[in-house]
């Protein structure tokens, strides 16, 4: 995966830098090195980036994909 699929990726599924960095429990710091291209993305990462958002992309309302996204990162009750 290159930068800018992983920054389409990221766009697509609504989140910025923090968030994604929390979902894939990685600093911000390398999402934002993975966005510039300064450092190459680990397939594992990006099958679950993938993965994520081929989910994200079936769930229409945004209401329960924001739910759904909650629960994910396991914020749901807060």
């Amino acid at each position: 995966m290159n930068s800018e699929r992983f920054k389409h990726l990221r766009d697509y599924v609504g989140y910025d830098n923090e968030r994604l960095a929390k979902m894939l429990n990685i600093d911000v710091a390398e999402v934002e090195e993975y966005c510039s291209g300064g450092k190459p993305i680990p397939d594992r990462m990006a099958n679950e980036l993938e993965a994520f958002a081929d989910w994200s992309s079936e769930v229409g309302d945004t209401t329960v994909k924001r739910e759904l996204a909650m629960k994910y990162l396991g914020k749901e009750g807060r």
